[in-house]
Parts: C-alpha cells; sequence; structure tokens
C-alpha cells in the first residue's frame, strides 16, 4: 500500500499515514515506527528512491523497479483497496453496534498516533480532555434514559 500511495505522488513519511488514515476512514493510522523501517526497506529494495528536501525530511517517490513490482502485485494492491472500501461502506452503512465500535476504534487510533499527541501545546491538551470528559458526561446520560426508559 505504502508504494501504491508513493506511486500516486511523491510524499513525506508523514503525508503516507495521512493517506492511510483517510483510506481507512481512520480505523488505522500508522505509527512512525511502522511507516519509516518501511520506508527504509522499500529504499534499500530499489522500489523507492529519497531526496532531502524542506527542512531536512526526505521526500520519497517510486523507481522504475518499484513501479515494475507494483504493476507485478496489481491483485494484491486492489485487493487491499477492496477490504479498505468494504470497511468504509461498513462504517457508513452498517448497524448501529457496528457504528460505535467503528467510532471507537477511529478514536484507538487517533490516540496511538503519539505523534499528534506531541504535537499539543498545554491548551490544546485540556480543550480535548474536556471533550472526552463531556463526551463521556453525554453517553452515561443517554445510558441513564435507556435504563430509566426500560423500567418503565
Amino acid at each position: 500500500m505504502v508504494l501504491s500511495l508513493v506511486a500516486k505522488k511523491p510524499s513525506y513519511g508523514y503525508e503516507i499515514i495521512k493517506d492511510i488514515q483517510e483510506a481507512s476512514s481512520g480505523l488505522y493510522v500508522p505509527s512512525p515506527g511502522v511507516i519509516y523501517p518501511t520506508l527504509t526497506l522499500l529504499e534499500e529494495q530499489g522500489f523507492l528512491e529519497s531526496e532531502i528536501v524542506e527542512r531536512n525530511r526526505k521526500s520519497f517517490k517510486i523507481t522504475a523497479e518499484g513501479a515494475e513490482h507494483l504493476q507485478l502485485n496489481q491483485e494484491t494492491e486492489a485487493t487491499i483497496f477492496r477490504k479498505l472500501a468494504k470497511a468504509r461502506d461498513m462504517q457508513h452503512g452498517g448497524n448501529l453496534a457496528e457504528d460505535i465500535e467503528m467510532a471507537v476504534h477511529r478514536f484507538k487510533a487517533l490516540l496511538r498516533h503519539k505523534m499528534v499527541l506531541k504535537q499539543l501545546n498545554e491548551t490544546q491538551t485540556r480543550q480535548i480532555a474536556q471533550i472526552i470528559n463531556d463526551a463521556v458526561q453525554q453517553i452515561e446520560q443517554v445510558n441513564t434514559l435507556l435504563t430509566d426508559h426500560d423500567v418503565e
């Protein structure tokens, strides 16, 4: 998938993380500890090449060997994107319990993406904590309403 994304446009590691997050509708957000070793491996295999650009960041682009490898593995690429499309469809058209599960998965993925959390300042951190606490309180209220309704 990384090779496929870079084939579409030269990218930085962080852009690839965001592209995968978007492709999976937030269900999976790879960590830098997954993406950067993968990029290094693909570069060592001759499938990608990098160049240092703005602020000493590496931008990766596909090589002729990488394009050939991608061509030879079109079915695998298609399968990955088909599964992602199915996950998106389930997320947007699934049953209500699945909607809650998907929301929880997206939330967990966001929290696991430490790069985002490390960039927060104190105000942003407090705002996010408040949002989470408000959400918990609202869920408790809904649950109380449901429980009270069941008793009646």
